[in-house]
């Protein structure tokens, strides 16, 4: 991987997470997971290990981002395994809006799933409403906003196309 497409998967992590601080700080409702959205295009692009890199990665962030995680590093492996599991819709090439839509519903869905169960076993009240709004509204930003970031991914990338 080059330094430049490092230095932007790092810009589009960043970026995200302070987006979605900054939305859920001004109330927001459903803050969209921009942060699914960006792992799981790269998922999407580049496979399973590059997606539970960047998982771990962007989970990282919203551990240390407030309002941070009750229980540290929870939040970065469950984006590490969704970013894995979404990684095995990698396809080369290019990609249909779908199939990226797809791939950040699939992270946002099973961040969500291993959230809800954390709040569960810690007997927390968890409104499976408002989960499942936010994966809609997360998988339809991917939808939207997903090609342009796989776009900017694949123009970053200065390694030859494989065949």
């Amino acid at each position: 991987m080059s330094l430049r497409l490092l230095l932007g998967r790092v810009a589009l992590l960043l970026g995200a997470a302070v987006l979605g601080v900054t939305m859920t700080a001004h109330h927001w409702s459903p803050t969209p997971d921009l942060i699914a959205v960006v792992v799981g295009v790269i998922a999407l692009r580049d496979g399973w290990r590059s997606g539970a890199a960047v998982g771990l990665a962007g989970g990282w962030l919203i551990d240390l981002l407030p309002p941070g995680s009750a229980v540290l590093g929870a939040t970065a492996l469950a984006y590490a395994a969704a970013g894995a599991v979404a990684g095995r819709l990698h396809r080369r090439g290019s990609a249909p809006s779908v199939l990226v839509a797809a791939s950040v519903g699939a992270v946002s869905v099973a961040v969500a799933a291993v959230m809800v169960t954390l709040a569960l076993a810690q007997s927390a009240p968890v409104d499976l409403w408002a989960v499942g709004l936010r994966a809609v509204v997360t998988t339809t930003v991917g939808l939207v906003v997903g090609p342009a970031i796989l776009a900017l991914d694949r123009a970053l990338d200065t390694r030859p196309p494989q065949p």
